[in-house]
């Protein structure tokens, strides 16, 4: 269907404008004589050139007709109604009778029928630019509306070539006599043609979505001038140049070349067609160039290469040389071919799909009385009196003008997307549910500048009101300059008026946050993100993430984001007190199953001083008393107390639940402790224990309680593990080393020779409340990696080669002490 709309769009114009060029060139060449005798040859073309500009005035009613049934009815229904109208048009004027035969009635038939033709081109252009603007996807929109253009120079070709042709074989009288009728009778075919191609067409993409979601303009010729007056007017005078410089190029330049400068007709033909295709080429490239930049930019490129032909015109054309006149053929049709193919886009897209057609046609074709329909009068009155610099000073006003609505329409255009961005921007701004506004730094900035630009030794006098020794009226400084929805409701606002001013209402006593302004305007930053608290209205307190966008320049309107973290905040705190009460209730557990442990190791020292202590009553006791052994005895039932009381207090502080005791711990030491701890369950379970340091003293910044609760689990989990495994072969080893890349952690690893820990199960080893075992509960492994990462390390488990599991923890290290003499 794509090649079928740009098809129907390049045959449609090439067919119109085949027809509309071969008056063009019938008139330059022979309707003079035949049609408006005189005896002399300048006033006889000035009567042909005369009927040639009538079609340009039909041309706006022939667009306002079209553009109505356009607008309502659609696009596709009109393009074959307006290239019927012009097929029978041209045809019928190869039937007229000339002037010698019929009189006046003759021209009067002519005047009639050429009107025709242009009410059929008024509608004809627009709707085959409209047919592919509108279905062109984003970013193509000129490359498909080029076709409409494109269609101008084959219909020349066609047209000027026929007519070379037929110079070229009939004799002058022959030509006269019928053979100019040839070319407007070949037309049917043409017009059969292209109607073919357009039957099978379907209505546009944009026109059908606009039309579904409103209904048709009742008189789109109202509707346009009343809202789009201004769009009208830029673009009539816009097209301007586009129309003067092709019918001065073409239509005077060969009644010129063949009447006062004497090239035989069919000589300065081929010239024209040889130079046509420089603008079949520049239209081809202007269009590739505009989807690229900007229809604007290129259109107003090509006003000035329109303003230099007007320049070169009178010496080049004037010269007489038929290489020059190629020349400057060849230049000024590629001036048009880059001032005209991105009409095609530029025009249509001034106006909306609901009068698109309307608007189009009616600038267009004001554009093309204005430039167009008296072009090569005017051009062969200022010749005949003024000579071809007054041509040219026509040629080169004519592309000013259009210079400067082309320069209008791009600063419009800007202002429309400017405004388009703001309420784009006032929406998001406006509807956002976080909390945006706009802040006034401006007066922060000059203070910023002033310090910078005081002698050092002078700083420390500034003003009291906002001196570098009162930080605290930097709030002042800062204004609220516009705010949304949300920021009032955070504020605990009802309306704008009562946040605007300056921010120090809202900021608790002692607020750093003016001073992080002050820092990052001093330090030239792009962005400041930062944590403060805001005090609404009410008083109460909320705790805010601010981003703010730091320009370097416009600090009076700086963009800020603030979002609400409170509840945030709030939660983090009940997580981090629920996490402490599970990790409270795991130390509970893991003494719960290291009890009969616990009781045995204190029952031991506890017997042996019952023991001591007897055997000191009985030395007391004897006769004569033992003092000697007797305080030896009691000096052992004082060490065996003690030692239980040490456990019993260890015991105690990990269930009491403290706060973290942060502080520098021998591993060698810690982990001596865990294993004397866990000694009865080691001995029950046959495990044993290999213990290997990388250094004689490792110290670790870390919380004893915790370190050991983390220990026990881990010991725990692998005594555990090997229960399946033979009695003999149950092995595990403790290891600490220094970490491979990070000269500041520690790691103490833990291995055993189980079964290991599938896949599946690894991934997800550390995951709360995930376990394998049947009584367990899955919050060991969850508290133990807790406590590593709220020491500043990490706990990660992966599978031996030689099978068992091995747990990796990292510890930050507290230092590292030389060797002590002692083992």
């Amino acid at each position: 269907m794509t090649r079928r709309i740009l098809l129907s769009s390049l045959i449609g114009t090439s067919v119109e404008f085949y027809d509309f060029y071969i008056y063009a060139t019938a008139a330059s060449l022979i309707f003079g004589p035949i049609f408006f005798p005189s005896g002399v040859s300048s006033a006889e073309l000035l009567g042909a050139y005369a009927s040639f500009g009538i079609a340009f005035i039909a041309r706006p009613l022939g667009g306002t007709l079209f553009g109505h049934f356009g607008d309502r009815v659609g696009r596709k229904t009109t393009l074959v109604i307006s290239l019927l109208l012009m097929g029978i048009c041209s045809a019928a004027i190869g039937f007229l009778p000339t002037y010698a035969v019929a009189g006046w009635l003759a021209p009067l038939l002519l005047c009639l029928l050429r009107f025709g033709q242009g009410l059929a081109l008024g509608g004809e252009w627009t709707g085959a630019a409209l047919i592919a603007f509108e279905n062109a996807p984003p970013g193509w929109k000129t490359r498909y509306a080029m076709f409409a253009p494109l269609g101008a120079p084959v219909g020349f070709v066609l047209a000027n070539g026929l007519f070379l042709i037929l110079t070229l074989c009939l004799t002058p009288e022959d030509f006269a006599d019928w053979g100019w009728r040839i070319p407007f009778i070949a037309s049917a075919p043409l017009v059969w043609l292209g109607l073919w191609v357009r039957f099978n067409l379907v209505e546009t993409r944009e026109y059908s979505e606009a039309m579904a979601d409103e209904s048709p303009a009742s008189v789109p010729l109202l509707e346009v001038f009343k809202n789009q007056w201004r769009e009208v007017i830029i673009g009539a005078l816009g097209v301007i140049a586009c129309f003067s410089l092709y019918y001065t190029v073409t239509a005077f330049m060969l009644g010129y070349g063949t009447g006062v400068l004497g090239y035989e007709r069919s000589t300065f033909l081929m010239i024209e067609l040889a130079a046509i295709g420089f603008m079949a080429v520049a239209i081809i490239l202007a269009s590739w160039w505009s989807d690229r930049q900007d229809a604007e930019r290129v259109l107003m490129f090509g006003c000035y290469g329109t303003i230099v032909t007007g320049i070169v015109l009178a010496p080049m054309l004037g010269s007489g040389s038929l290489v020059t006149i190629f020349m400057l053929l060849a230049f000024s049709l590629t001036v048009m071919g880059v001032v005209n193919g991105p009409l095609g886009a530029w025009l249509p897209g001034l106006f909306p799909a609901r009068v698109r057609y309307t608007g189009t046609s009616v600038a267009f074709n004001i554009g093309g009385i204005l430039g167009g329909a008296f072009s090569p009068i005017i051009s062969q009155t200022l010749a005949n009196m003024s000579g071809l610099v007054a041509v040219g000073f026509y040629v080169t006003l004519m592309g000013g003008i259009s210079l400067v609505a082309f320069d209008a329409s791009a600063r419009r255009r800007a202002l429309s997307d400017l405004s388009k961005s703001e309420a784009r921007y006032r929406s998001i701004f406006e509807q956002n549910h976080i909390a945006l506004c706009e802040i006034d730094l401006s007066q922060l900035a000059d203070l910023v500048i002033n310090e910078a630009k005081e002698p050092s030794q002078h700083r420390g006098a500034t003003s009291p009101k906002c001196g570098p020794q009162n930080p605290e009226s930097f709030g002042d400084l800062i204004l609220l300059a516009d705010a949304n929805r949300a920021t009032l409701q955070l504020l605990g606002c009802e309306r704008a008026s009562e946040v605007l001013g300056p921010i120090s209402v809202f900021l608790p006593p002692e607020s750093e946050l003016p001073v992080k302004m002050l820092a990052a305007l001093s330090a030239g930053a792009s962005q400041l993100e930062t944590e403060t608290a805001l005090i609404d209205r009410n008083g109460g307190e909320r705790l805010v993430h601010i981003v703010l966008a730091l320009p370097s320049n416009a600090l009076e309107r700086v963009a800020c984001a603030i979002v609400d973290i409170t509840e945030r905040e709030h939660a983090r705190e009940a997580m981090l007190l629920a996490q402490g009460e599970l990790a409270r209730a795991g130390r509970i557990a893991t003494v719960g199953a290291i009890s009969a442990s616990i009781a045995h190791e204190v029952n031991q020292p506890i017997g042996a001083a019952v023991m001591s202590a007897q055997a000191c009553m009985r030395w007391l006791a004897a006769s004569p008393p033992d003092i000697q052994s007797a305080t030896k005895a009691a000096e052992r039932a004082v060490q065996h107390s003690l030692r239980a009381s040490k456990i019993i207090q260890k015991t105690r502080e990990l269930l009491r639940g403290e706060k973290r005791s942060v502080g520098a711990l021998e591993v060698k030491t810690l982990i001596s402790e865990v294993l004397d701890l866990m000694e009865r369950e080691l001995l029950t379970a046959r495990v044993r224990v290999a213990f290997r340091l990388a250094e004689p003293s490792i110290f670790i910044q870390a919380d004893r309680l915790e370190m050991q609760q983390l220990l026990t689990n881990l010991i725990t989990n692998a005594i555990q593990a090997m229960r399946e495994r033979p009695a003999t072969e149950r092995q595990m080893e403790i290891a600490v080393r220094a970490h491979e890349t990070s000269d500041r952690l520690a790691i103490i690893t833990i291995s055993d020779n189980g079964p290991g820990i599938s896949d599946d199960n690894l991934a997800k080893l550390f995951n709360p409340f995930f376990t394998t075992k049947k009584d367990g509960m899955g919050v060991g492994l969850a508290i133990c990696k807790t406590i590593a990462e709220a020491h500043g390390g990490s706990l990660s488990a992966r599978n031996s080669d030689t099978g068992g599991a091995i747990f990796d923890i990292a510890i930050p290290l507290a230092g590292k002490v030389q060797a002590t003499s002692a083992a």
